[in-house]
């Protein structure tokens, strides 16, 4: 009740190769878009699918970004967004966000590191981060993370997936986000995933949100289509 039937346009962008390079530039493109990553868990819970690195890409609405890839399992990419409100590029008085990451990915396991900048979330602020993800010989794998800021407020993540019947069963916690006490702070959820058929995956689940008054918990059961 009370919305309206309109179509909204997310973001537009285009990839293009630059040489060795990958290139991405748009509205709606992240700084991270490009981004490696180490993480192998992934869910419906926004932060824990991020492996609680939730600041990396910051809060821009366009950006250009670019990977390199070294071929040897090393990985670099990088990235510059705009906010709403621009005064100059990359200046302490502009919205703009700088990202940069570098990651290596082996056959059994992944390690990254990300540096953000971003002026959009209140002054001057920098976050960094660790995605780490091991995926053995084996029906399973574990991811981890680690997130902190120039403010000493941090976020930690551990998640595990493994497979189980027709499907996969994940299981996560993590902060709810950067923070300097992390007691009455941390979320869990457990997801199964598995195909109906080869256009439709079908993910329900449950989460609980600590808190020092009253835990949320809540039920979801997310459908995503591939045609």
């Amino acid at each position: 009740d009370g919305t309206e039937d309109i179509l909204t346009l997310d973001g537009i962008s285009y990839t293009f190769p630059l040489g060795g390079f990958t290139v991405i530039a748009g509205d709606g493109v992240g700084v991270d878009d490009l981004n490696t990553g180490a993480c192998a868990y992934s869910a419906f819970t926004d932060t824990i699918s991020d492996c609680g690195t939730s600041s990396v890409g910051g809060e821009a609405d366009s950006a250009v970004a670019v990977s390199y890839d070294f071929g040897n399992g090393f990985t670099a990419a990088g990235g510059v967004g705009f906010g709403t409100e621009t005064d100059g590029i990359l200046t302490d008085e502009d919205s703009s966000t700088l990202g940069l990451e570098v990651a290596y990915t082996a056959d059994s396991y992944g390690v990254s590191l990300a540096y953000t900048d971003n002026d959009e979330a209140g002054g001057d602020t920098s976050f960094y981060s660790i995605q780490a993800s091991y995926t053995p010989d084996a029906p399973y794998s574990v991811s981890a993370g680690y997130e902190f800021d120039d403010d000493d407020a941090s976020s930690v993540f551990l998640g595990v997936t493994t497979e189980v019947g027709p499907g996969s069963l994940s299981v996560g916690l993590s902060t709810q986000g950067l923070a300097d006490d992390h007691e009455d702070n941390y979320m869990y959820e457990a997801a199964y995933s598995y195909a109906v058929n080869d256009g439709m995956t079908v993910t329900p689940g449950l989460f609980v949100i600590e808190d020092a008054d009253d835990d949320s918990f809540g039920m979801v059961v997310k459908t995503e289509f591939s045609f």
